[in-house]
């Protein structure tokens, strides 16, 4: 996966998870896996398949 890519999905993924989420630290993206960190702890993981599935990508 390329790097524009990433930037794409990481900048989707900050919206939607700014908006409707509880807070959060850090977001952490790989392409693959999301790992939603506070207070120095993984709160939430994400596979790639429910971000889509969530419509997070969507243009």
């Amino acid at each position: 996966m390329d790097y524009k890519t990433l930037q794409f999905q990481y900048v989707k993924i900050y919206s939607y998870f700014k908006t409707t989420c509880e807070q959060f630290d850090l977001l952490e993206w790989n392409g693959k896996i999301l790992n939603v960190w506070n207070n120095d702890k993984i709160v939430e993981i994400y596979r790639y398949e429910d971000l889509k599935a969530l419509n997070i990508f969507k243009i």
